[in-house]
């Protein structure tokens, strides 16, 4: 596509104003070729001619019996005088009689009024005849008409002229136009956040850095929704993971109640429900986040605190040994040397080991074994789960972190697989670890490992 060579706004502005300049020097060159060359092709009658043609018809006016038109020029008037200033017969209307009898009497070539004044003696009569210097077309149908010849030239020169001024200003009007036009449709895509859409190609340069900012606005406006779309995607994504996150305590809470059911004594009744508050307890405090998380942005944030890692790793075994022997699976959980205290978000931490463990008992069958190991391995918090269930496939192990991913046949049967640990991987990488999936070389199942920066 060819590219249009940019123009700047000033430059447009002494087109303009060459192009007027250019009309205005050919109305007038034209003006006077009309006025200067006219005359010669014998249509139009020179400005002395009535004062010639008088002068010519004098003798005649003078010793004719009666003066009549015949013999005075079209365009001027005429009175005949008793040399006492009687009117008596002529062109001339009453209100300039007197007039011209005053004038001359006076002895006056005449006024800018009547024009010029030529008398003619006769016998015991004055002719005066009133003329005017102006060139006149031959044509008595013009002559009639129109006002006189350079008259009807500075009017028709006029006319072109005017008519020269609105071409030129449509032209330059367009040209400008058309570009506010392009500025106005890209103004208007922008107000109704319709961002796909390319730059103009403009000839104004200013016009053009015009759509330069609209286009970086775009982008920004752009950048802007996309940074919406993925605040709302990510406020989403955490209410689908404490909706999943729910489905542990309920485990428990059923788990419990399915072993008060079976329970002995008053003692392990009592404990069951202890488990029962302390998961209801936690159900509570999910509404309350979900709750949060619906009134503001905040809900997607990410806050360190301090977290005592021991009493948390501790009440974690303790829930995951419950919710093992609820599902008849044999659980171990092992912790050694891990520091009292790190910096990171205990609600999340927890979440993100009980969403391991919670795969990890959704896929081991009933009597399988589940192993975890948490403790400090290189100045890093480690979290290793590993069960006996069919493990991953390659294709689980590369897209398992993809949220709602559903192809791995190995471990799909669940409706949450894919959210829990699409979860676990958002929140390490806040905390800069890594979650990596793999199969265990001694279980032969699943083997995930969570490390953390302390």
């Amino acid at each position: 596509m060819e590219v249009k060579k940019k123009i700047t706004l000033q430059s447009v502005f002494w087109r303009f104003s060459i192009c007027l300049f250019g009309l205005t020097a050919a109305s007038l060159l034209a003006c006077w070729i009309m006025i200067f060359f006219l005359p010669q092709t014998g249509e139009v009658l020179p400005a002395n001619y009535s004062e010639n043609m008088l002068e010519d018809n004098r003798e005649e006016i003078e010793n004719a019996k009666t003066v009549t038109d015949e013999l005075i020029p079209d365009g001027c008037s005429y009175g005949v005088f008793q040399t006492d200033g009687t009117y008596l017969y002529g062109n001339m209307n009453e209100k300039n009689q007197n007039k011209m009898w005053n004038e001359y009497a006076r002895g006056s070539s005449g006024n800018p009024n009547m024009g010029y004044l030529k008398y003619f003696q006769r016998k015991e009569e004055v002719c005066i005849a009133a003329y005017r210097l102006k060139a006149e077309f031959v044509n008595p149908l013009l002559r009639k008409w129109l006002p006189g010849f350079p008259e009807t030239v500075l009017i028709l020169i006029l006319l072109i002229f005017l008519i020269g001024i609105v071409l030129l200003s449509r032209k330059f009007g367009n040209i400008v136009g058309r570009e506010l036009k392009s500025v106005k449709q890209v103004t208007e895509k922008v107000r109704l956040k319709d961002l796909e859409f390319e730059k103009p190609d403009t000839r104004i340069r200013e016009v053009d850095e015009v759509m330069e900012s609209l286009e970086k606005m775009r982008e920004a406006l752009e950048a802007s929704l996309k940074a919406q779309w993925k605040m709302e995607e990510a406020r989403r994504q955490q209410i689908g993971a404490l909706i999943h996150d729910i489905k542990t305590p309920l485990t428990v809470i059923r788990g419990n109640a399915q072993l008060m059911q079976e329970a002995e004594s008053a003692e392990e009744a009592r404990e069951c429900e202890e488990y029962i508050l302390q998961e209801t307890g936690r159900i509570e405090e999910y509404i309350q986040i979900l709750q949060r998380m619906l009134q503001s942005e905040e809900g997607s944030q990410f806050q360190k605190e301090k977290v005592d890692v021991r009493q948390t790793a501790e009440a974690f075994a303790a829930s995951a040994k419950m919710l093992a022997e609820a599902n008849h699976q044999n659980l171990e959980v092992v912790i050694s040397s891990i520091p009292d205290y790190i910096k990171s978000n205990r609600q999340l931490l927890l979440r993100a080991w009980e969403n391991l463990l919670s795969n990890a008992l959704e896929y081991t069958p009933a009597g399988g074994d589940i192993c975890i190991s948490i403790k400090e391995e290189s100045g890093k918090l480690l979290f290793a789960i590993e069960d006996s269930g069919l493990g991953f496939t390659e294709e689980g192990i590369r897209r398992g972190t993809q949220q709602f991913y559903q192809g791995d046949k190995s471990r799909n049967s669940r409706n949450h697989y894919g959210v829990g640990l699409f979860m676990v991987d958002s929140f390490v990488k806040h905390q800069g670890g890594r979650l990596t999936l793999e199969n265990s070389p001694r279980t032969k199942g699943a083997l995930v490992r969570l490390e953390i920066n302390m």
